[in-house]
């Protein structure tokens, strides 16, 4: 077996991100618990794959134990939309980056949470029982040697950290949220640019969203998943991706950026590529008339050209 070097391109990097649950030369789907293998063929050309093309890499960077992702990526041509207020998309504009907020200042109190509070007991039973077994069965030339007492305190004290760590994570992650969906929303339209304001959406595609980062891997794009919290539980490592059932009309892609720093602001942001993100600028159908001559002389002035029209939502039918 050849030693793994850690050597690690940005092209390397890219394929493991986008060719996460396939091989990326025969195309072969990966099945958890199998071995994935990062490195490079003779030429040097980065390859991602399972045991399938293994004896094609020659240099092995990194093997895996694979598992799925905790959340799901929509397809590269699925259409998103960011509905916001002129404010923000001067700051876009301006700046040249995407705001990023912090998870706990997203105004939904759910977010990040693992199940509703009334069922924490069961939570708190089932994982006091897995360490309590993992601590007994150790890996193989390993012995536990330690009381029943000792075991049940160590379980409780790796529950506390669990629970530490979930409240960590509303202070470390940050998220653009998105909508998906092939045409505009008149109820979000309503809902974030309401009659008697400004508002801007952005159309692009997933695969754009993606494009619009270029070389910056930290940023995560996945599906939420909307859980109905009487009955189930978000997982340790998939509730940033998970919401409640009573907020599925958002339809939501988000991308999220984990930052583990000493950064202790209520949101960052992360430059992007306005040409490679905006396949349209949409203007919200409830904005006066002349907000479209003052948005062409805006992008004119930060010199971005963006395609832009004015929704025709509102536009009048015949009987």
């Amino acid at each position: 077996m050849q030693p793994m070097t850690h050597r690690f391109t940005l092209e390397l990097r890219k394929l493991e991100r986008d060719s996460h649950d396939a091989c990326s030369v025969c195309a072969k789907r990966f099945q958890e618990g199998e071995t994935a293998y990062s490195g490079y063929d003779a030429n040097g050309t980065p390859l991602y794959v399972g045991v399938c093309c293994s004896p094609r890499i020659i240099e092995t960077a990194a093997r895996y134990w694979w598992s799925p992702r905790p959340y799901e990526v929509p397809p590269q041509t699925t259409s998103l939309w960011r509905y916001m207020d002129l404010a923000k998309f001067l700051y876009l504009l301006r700046d040249k980056s995407l705001y990023f907020a912090r998870l706990d200042q997203l105004g939904d109190s759910w977010e990040g949470a693992k199940g509703a509070r009334r069922n924490k007991q069961i939570w708190d039973d089932h994982y006091l029982r897995f360490f309590q077994d993992a601590i007994r069965n150790p890996p193989e030339g390993y012995k536990c040697e330690k009381t029943q007492a000792e075991i049940e305190a160590e379980a409780s004290h790796l529950l506390k950290q669990l629970e530490l760590g979930g409240s960590i994570e509303l202070r470390t992650t940050y998220v653009s949220c998105w909508h998906e969906n092939e045409v505009e929303s008149e109820a979000l339209w309503r809902l974030y640019c309401p009659p008697n304001s400004v508002g801007i959406a952005i159309r692009t595609t997933c695969g754009d969203l993606k494009l619009a980062f270029d070389e910056d891997l930290s940023v995560e794009i996945g599906r939420v998943e909307y859980v109905d919290f009487r009955t189930e539980f978000a997982g340790v490592n998939d509730s940033i991706f998970r919401k409640r059932k009573s907020l599925q009309h958002e339809q939501e892609v988000r991308a999220v950026v984990r930052d583990r720093s000493e950064n202790k602001s209520l949101g960052i942001s992360r430059p992007v590529n306005l040409t490679a993100l905006a396949k349209e600028v949409v203007i919200s159908p409830f904005a006066p008339v002349w907000i479209e001559s003052i948005l062409g002389d805006l992008l004119q002035r930060y010199a971005v050209s963006l395609p832009v029209r004015v929704s025709d939502l509102l536009s009048e039918p015949f009987f």
